[in-house]
């Protein structure tokens, strides 16, 4: 198993913490989001990369034909961003709208490492999501035979919605042996995203780590909060959080973990 740091292309200042924290083996990849018109130089450095292509936030929505040209440019900066960091993969969030024009798009797009990420329901803004059920993505990914990032609280969130047991849910999304996950905390009443610190919601994350152990890729990153955008002592806290429990009980570095 491998952890992923997620950064933003904006988090500049934390490129040197990120590098010792893989050089000391807490993390061992950086998971880049990258917002257009940043400047792709400052991490130009030795280590293993992920891409995250731009969602909504930044105009990036595959179902939304209106901005096909826009989502398109984004998605290729971000391939460009992939090749001169040698990354291992492209996450693509589904997006919200429509199937069709998400098709469509998905499309035009051809590389290797793209990943389609599932998506809850219902968007926070109440937008109607696509890419929830395990139809969808199976949908989606045949289009240009893409792999899957299984982010276990998108899943959860859906699983409420439709009123489906959340963990044999996601047990549906394993069958497509997701390439990447993603791991946060959340409630089990409320079926928007939240992404909480690990321990601060009800998910029962050891269950997740379970499905990264069992799977062929393992590789999980997390995406919990940071409140302090000058340091990166919140993503150790939560990393030791999860190194902490039963089923990682194995692979614990104590030294790390009690800094």
């Amino acid at each position: 198993m491998k952890f992923g740091l997620k950064l933003w292309s904006i988090n500049i200042d934390l490129i040197d913490q990120a590098i010792q924290l893989i050089d000391q083996k807490i993390f061992d990849y950086i998971e880049l989001f990258v917002i257009p018109d940043t400047e792709i130089f400052p991490f130009l450095i030795d280590v293993p990369y992920i891409i995250h292509i731009p969602h909504h936030k930044f105009g990036v929505n595959i179902g939304e034909k209106s901005r096909k040209k826009h989502n398109l440019q984004r998605i290729e900066e971000s391939i460009t961003w992939a090749n001169k960091l040698n990354a291992k993969y492209l996450i693509l969030h589904a997006g919200h709208d429509s199937m069709k024009d998400a098709r469509v798009l998905l499309s035009k797009v051809k590389d290797s490492r793209l990943l389609i990420e599932n998506m809850p329901k219902v968007g926070i803004n109440d937008e109607k999501m696509i890419g929830y059920s395990v139809k969808q993505i199976e949908d989606l990914i045949k289009i240009n035979d893409a792999g899957v990032c299984l982010d276990f609280g998108h899943a959860i969130k859906a699983a409420l919605s439709l009123g489906e047991d959340y963990k044999e849910f996601v047990n549906q999304f394993l069958q497509f042996e997701p390439k990447v996950f993603h791991v946060s905390d959340g409630m089990l009443n409320n079926e928007k995203d939240e992404h909480l610190n690990i321990g601060e919601g009800e998910y029962d994350v050891e269950y997740f780590i379970e499905c990264v152990q069992n799977n062929h890729s393992g590789l999980v990153t997390l995406e919990t909060p940071r409140f302090n955008n000058n340091s990166l002592q919140e993503d150790i806290q939560n990393i030791c959080k999860i190194k902490e429990m039963k089923s990682f009980k194995n692979f614990i570095d104590r030294k790390n973990c009690d800094r």
